[in-house]
Order: C-alpha cells, then structure tokens, then sequence
C-alpha cells in the first residue's frame, strides 16, 4: 500500500543539524478557523503573516535556538504520533519562514541550497511585480502615526453612531431620488451611457480617484479601530500610489487585520472600503439630484455615484473575485487563502482520481471545506470569464467610435489571454512532463491527459448538440383596436375599464363582461368650444335679422347676407362635429382595456391622445422582438414551430406556430414590458420616458399559440426556436461573429 505522507525525507541530513529559532520581533496570536485553533505568526518589522496549524506550531515552538530540528522533530513526533509534521513537510515548512525573514538560523551551504526554491519563488514574484506594467505599486508615506492622531475623531465610523448615520444617509438618498419623479431612471441610465464620453473622462477619473481614497482610508480606520479594541495594534505602515492600467490611485496596507482574533472584525475590515463608498454614493445622489443639469458640480456627482455604488457592487461586493467581497467570504467562511486552495483542490482531484498519484495532498481540512472549495473554484472561474468578457465589450461598445483607444484595450485583452491562457498551458505542459512528482504516474497522467483533451474535442467540436435561440416576446389580442380622444376636453365621466371589473383574469380570458361596438366609453366637456357654439348661434340670429331688413331694401345685400349665414352655418355643423367627438365610442366590440382609466376622471385631454383599448382576448397573438440574426435564422432554416415559457412560470410550456416575420426592422416596442424600465431584457433609448423605443432595431415575429387561452393580454412569454443542432464550438464561433458585426458594423 502506498504511503500519501512518507514520513522520510531523502535531504533530512540538510537541516537535521540545524539550531534555528523564530526572531525576536515574531508576535503569535491565536485564532479559530471552522472550530480549529490556528496560530497567526506576525512580524511587526516588515508586517508579515503566516499561520501555523497545532502541528507545525508544536515544532516550531521547540525551535529554541538550542535544540537541533532532528531534537525538536523527535519531541513532536512523541507528543504527537501521527499528526506530526514528516520530514518533507518540516523542510518545507522552514523554508517558508525563512523566506518570510520569520526564522533566524546560521545556514550551511547544503540547507542554503535547500531554501533556494523558495527563494526563487520570491525571486519571481518580485520580478513579475516590477515587470507587470498594469499593476505597479509605489509606497510613499507610513501613516500610522497620522492615524493614531485622528483615530478619536474618526473611529465612531465603524461603531453604532456611525451606523446610524449611515442608515440616515442611504434612506434621504433613496428619498431625494425618488422624489425627482418617473423619469429619474432614465436619466440615470442616460448618465451611464455617456459615462466613457471623452468629455467626461476628466470627471470620471477625478470620481474615481477621490472614491478610492476614501475606500482606502475607510480599510485603514476600521483596522486601526479594531486592532486597538483586540490588542493586536492594527498598524497601517504603507500608503503609497497604484498604476492600475497606467492610472494613479491611492492604496494602504492593512494587511495587519489578519491579527485580528474575530473573524467579524476582520469581515469589518474587509467591508469598511465599500462602507464609505455607499456613504460618499448616498451624498453624490443627493448633490445630483439637486444641482443643474450642466453644471461642473452635476456631473462629477454623478460619476462619483456612479462608481462608489455600479462599480462597488459589481467588482468590489463581488465574493467570486480577489476584491473585498472575497476576503469578507474567507473571514466569515473560515476559510483562509480560499482562491488559491480552491485551485489547488480542483488540481488534487485530478492528480488523485484521473491521474492516480496517491501522495497526492488534499489542501481542505474537512468535508464541508472540500465542499466550498470546489465550487468556489467553479464559480470563480465562470465569473472572472464573465466579467474580463463583460468589460472587454462595455469598451469596445464605448469606444467603437475611437480607434486609437480601441487598439489599446485590443493589445490589454491579448495580454490577458497570454497571462490567463498560454502562460499556465505552458507550465502545465512543464509540470506535465518534467515534475519529479509524476515520476510514476507520468503514463497515466499524460495519457489521461490526451484522452481528455480528445474527448473535449470530440465533445465541442464534433457532436451536434441542441441548438436554440430564445427571444422576449409579449402576448396581445390578434383583434385590437387603440381608443383616442377625439377633441381636446376635460373628462367628465368614464366607464369602468373590464381589466378592473370583478371576475380578474378568468373572466377577461373567457371574454365575459365584453361590450358591444358603440358603447359609450368616456364623455368629455370643452366649455370653450360650448361657449364658441353660444356665441356662433347669437351670430346667426343676428345675420337672420339683417336678411330679412336686406329683401325688403336691397336684395344684393340680402345675398352677401346670406352667404355669411351660411358659413355660420357650417362653423356651427364644425363645431358639433367636435362636440360630438367628446363622446367616445368603442370602435369594435370586446373588453374595454384600460387600467388607468379612473385616474383621467377631471383630467384634460388632448385630440389624439391614447386612452385604451378594446380587444378580444379569446383570440391571443404573441408578439417577439428578435434581432437580425434571430430572425434571419428563422427565415433561412423556415422553421414553423416554436415553444412559448411564461414568464415566472418556467414549469408551463405552450406551443406555437409562426404566421409572420416583419419584413423590415423597426424600433418601436409592441409593449412596454419588453423594455428594460419594465424588467424587460429589450434597451430602450434613455431619451423616451415611455420606455418605447428600442436601442437598436429589431423584427417583429408574430406567433399563434395553439392553446391561447392561457396566456392574457400583456403577458411577457419567452420564445423558443429550434435550430438544426450543431457542434457547441460551431455555435460559439457563430455567436462571437454575430455579436461582432452587430457591435461594430463589419
């Protein structure tokens, strides 16, 4: 049976003789971690941390400086049996703290020797941290000081008081918002879509940088607070500026909350960035809602909102990405390193189960521990896919009309696939071929390897697999006529719109409480055209007087006379034509649709101005808005059959048949459901407060559902179309050209 931790290690003689002890300066605290008692190793000269599981803390708890790590090993292994740390396990071990400057001890040049893979190690991180020009970081100042000063003024921020402030700040913020009334979601999706505008990019980098500021600060204020309250110190030594992508931003090292014996504290700590950043939003919000709409104040608030709130939640709030929102997850999950020992886990399975190497070490200390760490693998690469894909097309989208721009983020994402793509193929080739680890599994390994890559292959690229496209669609009546007003007037009286009468939703389907065509729907009133009506018959008795003078006098006058009655005549028919348009009438039988209708009741209304419908919802159409791939898919592949989803409903299913494909685009929604100020997934143009009017154009694809009686007037529905199956590769490759003529044109 083969031995997973061999207790023996081939360069035990290297070190066995050493006298190694931890430095003077080295602080040890204790934490718990999932109910496991840790011990965090600190150095307060160069802020260093390390964390010791009981076995590894017992050896090195020995290292006195006296004893020889052979003594010290020896001990461990009594008190400990079989948890003790193997040889392998302690040169590793010490190779770490000496890389980490936590372990003094005189080195021959055989245990030198040793330690230098680790040196390398760092030899290469500190390389790659000078070399990677999109990530460089300059310390300037040590702030410690500055922060033991102002820490009495400051510190309630992170307390009751200051949760109550807050709360206080978030609340009037969403109050100021709300009160600017329907149309302030357009506005603020109009902000944003200028957000990259060259116009604003003096704004948005001023926003950003004054947001990071205080996020940083924020980060340095809760550790100092907190490591004050636990004892641990909480020192913040480094401040300095950070070129994320060539642009300058501040940023602390508060890394000394790993001190920290409270795992809550250390979640405080973590969230402390976005705590300020959602206070500086709320007072941003409040500042745009009540500054001039061209004003230097108004649009730097803007982007300041913008980014400590958008940019906050999406980035910084995330868990699945290295940002604050992970290490808040790792506090609460008790689960140190999380990213980095997810990765290895994911990596164990495959070395353990397809690759069969026995020795290999499980990184997870327990069963719920495998648990989180393979699915946050998962979840974290699917999302770091997402969001590099998500930015780079945000971008290209912004940035389309300036190709000089646009090149620079094409050469940062062909960096990126270099670094996250080629460069760990490479090492994994390396590792693959040359690690000293596989020496006995290395068939396996490799041919495992290969027949996996042959079977993805064969899997993506080869077998056809089901092909959809989906499209949001919105049901309506097939027989539908739009009711408007047909003079301007107030409304004196309404009837009573069906889609609010008793009976709901059954009733409206079943065509119950229907009205027939010519019911009166709403009546109206114009006291100025009633008054004009007064006015034009006081004139007309007036002509008649002077007629009958001119016949007995002067017919000629008599004639003009009665030409001018005439046209009287006709002013007077005009305006009971318009008086008589005050009433409306139901243009065509069915149910009277108009939900809004008891709020018209005083209003005053404008000739043309939409009221209702009447429909008959016994007969059901569903309209979808596709984009020009969609349809001329559908229309290339003549594919009749479609299956409709409810919205809300995923379990029901309906069928449907395709009657007709609009033969031009348009951008004119059928409902204002489909819209995204209505939940929909259709972009509408900020400037239509309405919410009508499409981004981009689209064709209308009418389909007859085969059992109509279950879907009502208005309902949003997902349609299904089924394609010919292809190779997932095919389809992606077709999805990523489709998306790139529709971005950019080509």
């Amino acid at each position: 049976m083969p031995i997973e931790r061999p207790t023996f290690h081939e360069s035990w003689y290297r070190v066995s003789e050493l006298h190694p002890r931890m430095r003077s300066t080295v602080q040890i605290s204790r934490q718990y971690f999932r109910g496991k008692m840790w011990h965090v190793v600190q150095d307060h000269t160069n802020n260093a941390f390390f964390r010791l599981g009981r076995p590894a803390y017992t050896l090195i708890g020995l290292l006195d400086g006296k004893r020889t790590v052979a003594q010290a090993w020896n001990t461990c292994n009594e008190q400990l049996g079989d948890d003790a740390p193997t040889q392998g396990e302690t040169i590793q071990l010490l190779g770490q703290l000496y890389t980490s400057n936590l372990l003094q001890a005189e080195l021959p040049p055989d245990a030198e020797s040793m330690f230098k893979r680790y040196k390398q190690r760092v030899k290469r991180e500190v390389q790659g941290y000078l070399t990677n020009l999109l990530f460089i970081r300059i310390p300037l100042i040590d702030p410690d000081m500055m922060l033991n000063k102002f820490l009495a003024l400051v510190g309630w921020i992170f307390g009751p008081f200051g949760l109550v402030v807050w709360l206080g700040l978030f609340a009037a913020a969403l109050y100021t918002l709300g009160s600017m009334g329907g149309d302030v979601g357009a506005k603020l999706v109009g902000g944003a879509h200028g957000i990259l505008a060259p116009r604003n990019w003096l704004f948005l980098y001023l926003a950003f940088a004054l947001d990071k500021a205080i996020h940083e600060f924020g980060h340095a204020i809760a550790c100092k607070k907190f490591g004050r309250q636990s004892g641990t110190g909480g020192e913040v030594h480094t401040m300095g500026i950070m070129f994320l992508v060539f642009t300058p931003i501040p940023y602390v090292d508060a890394s000394s909350a790993w001190a920290l014996k409270s795992k809550w504290q250390r979640a405080m700590v973590g969230a402390a960035g976005m705590w300020m950043e959602f206070a500086l939003a709320s007072v941003a919000a409040m500042v745009w809602a009540n500054t001039g709409g061209n004003s230097t104040i108004h649009a730097l608030a803007y982007n300041v909102m913008f980014i400590a709130s958008v940019s906050t939640v999406l980035f910084n709030g995330n868990p699945l990405l290295r940002y604050d929102g992970y290490y808040i997850l790792s506090d609460l999950a008790e689960i140190p390193n999380l990213a980095q020992r997810s990765k290895e886990f994911i990596f164990y399975i495959v070395k353990r189960f397809v690759w069969g190497l026995r020795q290999a070490r499980n990184p997870a200390h327990s069963r719920s521990e495998d648990f989180w760490l393979f699915f946050y693998a998962l979840a974290s690469g699917a999302m770091r896919v997402l969001v590099s894909i998500g930015i780079f097309l945000f971008l290209a989208e912004q940035l389309k009309n300036h190709p000089q721009l646009l090149i620079i983020v094409l050469v940062l994402a062909s960096a990126a696939l270099l670094v996250w793509i080629t460069i760990p193929i490479g090492r994994f080739i390396k590792y693959l071929f040359s690690s000293p680890e596989l020496l006995r599994v290395r068939k396996q390994a490799v041919s495992t390897t290969l027949a996996g890559l042959a079977l993805a292959v064969v899997l993506l690229g080869v077998v056809p697999a089901p092909n959809r496209c989906r499209a949001e669609a919105v049901a309506a009546p097939a027989h539908m006529a739009e009711v408007f007003a047909g003079a301007d007037g107030f409304v004196t009286g309404v009837r009573r719109s069906n889609s609010v009468v008793r009976g709901g939703a059954k009733a409206l389907a079943a065509g119950q409480n229907a009205l027939a065509k010519g019911s009166v729907l709403v009546k109206m009133r114009n006291w100025k055209m009633t008054s004009q009506l007064a006015q034009l018959h006081a004139q007309r008795s007036t002509l008649r007087a002077q007629y009958n003078r001119a016949l007995a006098k002067d017919f000629a006058m008599a004639q003009i006379v009665h030409r001018e009655i005439r046209a009287v005549n006709q002013e007077i028919a005009d305006v009971h034509t318009r008086l008589g348009r005050l009433t409306v009438y139901a243009p065509r039988s069915g149910l009277w649709l108009a939900p809004d209708i008891m709020q018209k009741k005083g209003m005053y209304l404008k000739h043309g101005q939409p009221i209702g419908f009447v429909a008959d919802p016994r007969h059901i159409i569903i309209k979808a808005v596709a984009d020009q791939d969609i349809a001329g898919l559908i229309k290339r592949e003549g594919l009749p059959n479609v299956q409709i989803r409810l919205d809300g409903r995923p379990g029901v299913f309906l069928r449907g048949v395709i009657q007709r494909i609009a033969p031009a685009g348009q951008d004119r929604l059928p409902s204002q459901a489909l819209g995204y100020y209505a939940g929909g997934l259709t972009a509408v143009n900020p400037r239509d407060p309405q919410g009508m009017t499409a981004m981009h154009k689209f064709f209308e694809i009418r389909i007859k559902p085969q059992d109509g009686q279950k879907l009502l007037p208005g309902q949003r529905v997902v349609v299904r179309f089924d394609l010919p199956p292809k190779p997932l590769l095919a389809q992606a490759w077709d999805a990523v050209m489709q998306m790139i003529q529709q971005r950019f044109h080509v």
